[in-house]
């Protein structure tokens, strides 16, 4: 090779290197772009939801019937838009089915506040834990044997913490510290629904997909260590969210859940704190069958249909003369299957179940 033919080979050498270089650099440039520009637009959306209607009340819900023993149990429910109930009727958010499950399951009164908002940050948390305990409407005073075992706190925060980005050490300190006051101040049994996996949501595309799935899952397991560190319960709001398509369980914007959304992962947090408490729950299943739940309906539309119909089937049964069968008294056996009936949806209430 003679010595031009060698300059051109390395100019020609250097030329490619020098193009490769900048195209990777202006699709670097390009995707570095691309991800400012979703994330800004996700941004915008997450700040908008401040202005949705949301659930915010302080209620009592009432004991099932002919359960209340006199004490109450209390509930705090504190976080963002995965808690509060966003665009959801109030009677189908959060705050008001764990509230009405708890009740069924300790027989009593529970006094439910909430104090979680959409688009929470962690900064926001101190706020909120500051409301609970100066509540007076959670205060321990209103209940008369009150006891660790009725008082609830369930907290969910993160996601603003992601999209708006900040370090996430930052956020695990401040709920490491508001679970340490919730147990000390207010004597509460603290439950943490961790942040959800964001990369799930419907409608991200790659880069900012891999990133949010990314950074969500490394706050997630930081948050899940921090509460078993402190001695509370952690749920995973993504593992919630499963059994049937995922767009179901979100609302259309995919940013919080929808009423069937809301609605499992109160079953989730229910389900966790009658573990938590060994509640015992029975469950009647006899009105998923046609026939029963059929025949179980016209009982309660006409009195005395049950009586009549167990006279009627125990005479044909035994076809023995009228006073022949008076000491077997077929009606108790139909008066005591309604009884048995009404009891299976009653909880027993913790002091019978230990009893």
């Amino acid at each position: 090779m003679t010595p031009e033919e060698g300059k051109s080979v390395g100019r020609r050498l250097i030329y490619t290197l020098a193009t490769m270089a900048a195209t990777a650099v202006g699709a670097g440039a390009s995707a570095a772009g691309l991800l400012r520009h979703q994330a800004g637009s996700l941004r915008r959306s997450f700040d908008d939801d401040k202005n949705r209607r949301f659930s915010t009340f302080t209620e009592a819900i009432a004991a099932p019937r002919d359960h209340d023993d006199g004490d109450s149990a209390a509930l705090a429910i504190m976080g963002d838009s995965w808690l509060c109930g966003v665009d959801v009727d109030p009677e189908q958010a959060p705050p008001t089915l764990i509230g009405r499950g708890l009740a069924r399951m300790l027989g009593t009164t529970v006094r439910v506040q909430t104090t979680a908002r959409p688009s929470a940050l962690s900064d926001d948390l101190h706020r909120q834990v500051d409301e609970v305990l100066r509540s007076p409407w959670l205060s321990r005073q209103l209940s008369d044997q009150w006891s660790e075992d009725r008082r609830f706190a369930i907290i969910s925060i993160g996601t603003g913490d992601i999209i708006h980005p900040i370090q996430a050490t930052i956020g695990v300190p401040v709920l490491n510290q508001a679970i340490n006051r919730l147990q000390r101040e207010g004597r509460y049994t603290v439950f943490v629904l961790v942040c959800p996996n964001l990369g799930g949501l419907p409608g991200l595309r790659d880069p900012l997909k891999t990133s949010l799935r990314r950074t969500s899952r490394v706050l997630a397991g930081s948050q899940w260590l921090a509460a078993l560190a402190a001695r509370a319960v952690p749920l995973r709001s993504t593992g919630s969210l499963s059994g049937t398509t995922r767009r179901s369980l979100l609302n259309d914007s995919g940013r919080f859940p929808s009423e069937l959304g809301y609605a499992q992962l109160s079953s989730t947090l229910l389900s966790a704190i009658a573990e938590r408490i060994e509640a015992p729950v029975i469950v009647d299943r006899s009105l998923d069958i046609p026939e029963k739940g059929e025949t179980a309906r016209r009982h309660e539309l006409v009195p005395g249909a049950e009586t009549q119909s167990a006279a009627e089937s125990a005479s044909s049964a035994d076809p023995q003369p009228a006073d022949a069968q008076a000491p077997v008294q077929a009606a108790p056996r139909g008066q005591d299957s309604a009884t048995q009936d009404d009891s299976a949806h009653q909880v027993p209430s913790p002091s019978e179940a230990r009893s």
